[in-house]
């Protein structure tokens, strides 16, 4: 691992935030899309609009995937700037504490928020998806399974490094050299995008499953840890961050085109007349798609937004506060607008509105100054008023 200091991220830091942000958006919108997720998200508006299905399948495909990769390149710097000690003391106060204290929270919460939507439109919580599996593999986690992820990645990379170390120096030098070649080359999206692809084949839909649980399926686990485990590597090949920038724009064109084509082949299964067939199709092309965009979104943050921007590290501060507790109105919110005889589009967009409303004011006034502000963003802001008298010169 290198040994330079560098300097705060930011564009990675405004694209870590940027994932976090869109799950605003993508909860806000699922409540009115047209294909039913079950126990996953219980509640379904009596206004659906298929244009919302095309918004979550499609952030869905690569947000967190991209949190990942950017969680595995700072997860590899914090090892590198503080030890082995000093990273298991910040993981424990920045993921593990907000992890217990925000589910203790949240997840009753969310889950009355569940069930007063669902009583407005005549349904009800199937409470027996929580009680009728065991204990480990009940979907306790909700939203903050990521967070519980990261700790397991967390857990693997300390007991790998060691033995990484260990290899002999003419094996790691070819395996940085392949690295380097996935990096900077444009077969190296394909080759990423197929060892994706291959991942996705045991998931029960085509596409990275989601499992909120305690004992998560290795398979799920595999398949985010490939984005994790890229990015925990990128930091070792942090000098070829530049070379995303170059070819951010075709690759973001080619993401969305097969993005598109994904979403056409995953939202049409009647068009295959076997299942397995329609699987592997929409897989074959979710795997490149999801690579291409997030080479594509490393490279649109390293271009444009390296250099401090205030209002983009104010957001990159706020989105760990406002991720963490925008479910609550995502899930009470449809259930007050449940009666409102507009389109689905409008009924999101209201959602969406003020979930951001209420997670930004309440972190501007009660955390980002505050103790929780400290916790969550590693240090706690003054008020306004504190910052112009701070400033003020003496006499």
């Amino acid at each position: 691992m290198p040994t330079t200091r560098l300097e705060r991220l930011h564009s990675l830091d405004a694209l870590r935030a940027t994932m976090m942000l869109l799950g605003l958006v993508l909860h806000s919108a699922v409540s009115y899309i047209t294909t039913p997720l079950g126990a996953a998200w219980p509640y379904k508006d009596p206004q659906t609009s298929v244009l919302l299905d095309l918004v979550v399948f499609f952030i869905h495909l690569f947000r967190m995937p991209a949190f990942f990769v950017v969680a595995g390149l700072f997860g590899a710097l914090l090892l590198c700037r503080e030890g082995r000690g000093g990273f298991v003391r910040n993981r424990g106060r920045r993921v593990l504490i907000p992890l217990v204290m925000f589910w203790a929270v949240m997840m009753p919460l969310c889950g009355y928020g569940f069930v007063f939507s669902l009583r407005q439109v005549g349904g009800e919580m199937p409470w027996e998806y929580m009680t009728d599996r065991p204990i480990l593999r009940q979907p306790l986690l909700g939203h903050l399974w990521f967070l519980y992820y990261l700790l397991l990645f967390y857990a693997a990379a300390l007991v790998v490094m060691p033995l990484a170390a260990r290899v002999p120096a003419a094996l790691r030098e070819r395996a940085d050299a392949a690295f380097r070649a996935i990096v900077t080359t444009n077969w190296g999206v394909a080759v990423m995008g197929a060892i994706t692809a291959v991942s996705l084949i045991p998931m029960t839909a085509p596409g990275l499953d989601t499992e909120p649980a305690l004992l998560p399926p290795v398979r799920v686990l595999a398949a985010y840890g490939i984005f994790f485990g890229f990015g925990w590597l990128l930091f070792r090949h942090h000098d070829l961050l530049p070379s995303f920038a170059d070819r951010w724009k075709p690759m973001l064109i080619a993401g969305a085109t097969a993005g598109a084509a994904y979403l056409f082949v995953a939202i049409r299964q009647p068009l295959f007349t076997d299942a397995r067939a329609w699987h592997l199709t929409a897989i074959a092309l979710a795997g490149p798609a999801t690579w291409l965009v997030i080479f594509g979104l490393l490279g649109l943050a390293v271009r444009y937004l390296s250099a401090p921007r205030p209002l983009v590290r104010y957001f990159s501060d706020a989105s760990y506060w406002m991720y963490l507790t925008h479910l609550a109105p995502a899930a009470w919110l449809p259930g007050v607008f449940a009666h409102f005889q507009v389109p689905a589009v409008v009924k999101f967009l209201m959602v969406f509105a003020l979930t951001t409303i209420v997670t930004t004011v309440s972190y501007h006034y009660f955390v980002r100054s505050t103790g929780m502000g400290e916790l969550l963003n590693g240090r706690r802001y003054p008020r306004a008023g504190e910052r112009i008298a701070s400033n003020v010169s003496p006499a």
